[in-house]
């Protein structure tokens, strides 16, 4: 799979292609539905299947810190995406110049004169464009002229519930992690490297390996289950948020997660975090004793949970 970045470094494709457009946060059942679809009709005309993603996203462009929060990161999204085996992600570079070119420029000057599309697969509700001025109906209309077929993605629902990236957020800014997860097909993730913290948790008998957060997911501060791959699975606790103690408040947030039963160093290796249930909201404590305390009880009650012996 290759990797273009940015309009400027893309060049002209020779052959017809294969093309869906979107945010993809989350990259949920609906997403892999439309992935599918790709591949298989870039399998099917023997075409070269391209994904177009747009970083930051529009609203995080538009809105800035009032945008909706993180389900995935961009290097998320490239590995759930390379599941499908697409040929090329050309990441468009969300700015001021691109936010003002209109729907048709869009389609002409990216898509048909650069990316010579013979299929666009995109959702019935995606729009594009300077004031969202394009959808599907001006994508199908474009297409008789320059001979293009456009196929559209109905919604996916399940229980009822529409399959989107805002449901998933909403369900898991309101603790529901489990809902959030059968929408998504697979638990909610973090993946990240982990980097060298202020070894309180050592202090107090419970080491973490702890990852800095470049983006503002979508979970709230806390105590959360949690499963952690590198090589193999192992179970644990993480601590999403501020350091817990009122002794050692920091402006950042991070993710630090303990691993039961095992000892491993993972100082500079990337994991991921999978989550799985909220054990507790973030709070502060008065004393290191009390911090001490509160976290055997997770431990516990995170056993448990996970049918987990103590011996």
């Amino acid at each position: 799979m290759k990797i273009i970045r940015g309009i400027h470094n893309l060049k002209k494709i020779n052959s017809h292609s294969v093309i869906s457009i979107g945010n993809f946060d989350g990259v949920h059942l609906g997403h892999q539905k439309l992935l599918s679809t790709v591949c298989n009709i870039g399998k099917e005309n023997n075409l070269p299947t391209i994904i177009i993603l747009f970083e930051p996203q529009p609203l995080e462009f538009f809105n800035n810190r009032a945008s909706p929060k993180r389900i995935t990161t961009f290097q998320e999204k490239i590995k759930y995406i390379q599941l499908y085996k697409i040929d090329i992600i050309l990441c468009i570079k969300f700015n001021s110049i691109f936010a003002k070119m209109n729907a048709q420029t869009f389609i002409t000057k990216i898509l048909i004169n650069k990316l010579n599309i013979k299929f666009i697969i995109i959702g019935q509700d995606f729009k594009f464009g300077s004031e969202r001025n394009g959808d599907i109906f001006l994508l199908k209309n474009m297409s008789k002229k320059y001979k293009f077929i456009v196929i559209e993605i109905e919604p996916l629902y399940k229980s009822n519930i529409k399959i989107s990236s805002t449901n998933i957020r909403k369900y898991l800014l309101q603790d529901n992690i489990k809902s959030a997860e059968s929408l998504l097909g697979r638990p909610f993730n973090i993946i990240g490297r982990v980097i060298y913290g202020d070894q309180i948790g050592r202090t107090l008998g419970y080491p973490t390996a702890n990852i800095k957060l470049y983006q503002n997911i979508a979970l709230n501060n806390g105590v959360y289950a949690a499963k952690v791959h590198y090589k193999q699975t192992y179970f644990g606790i993480c601590n999403i948020g501020f350091k817990p103690s009122s002794l050692n408040k920091q402006k950042n947030k991070t993710v630090e997660v303990h691993l039961f039963n095992t000892k491993i160093n993972l100082y500079n290796k990337k994991i991921e975090i999978l989550i799985h249930k909220k054990i507790r909201n973030e709070h502060f404590f008065i004393s290191m004793h009390k911090l001490k305390n509160q976290i055997a009880q997770d431990v516990q009650i995170t056993k448990k949970y996970f049918n987990i012996s103590n011996h």
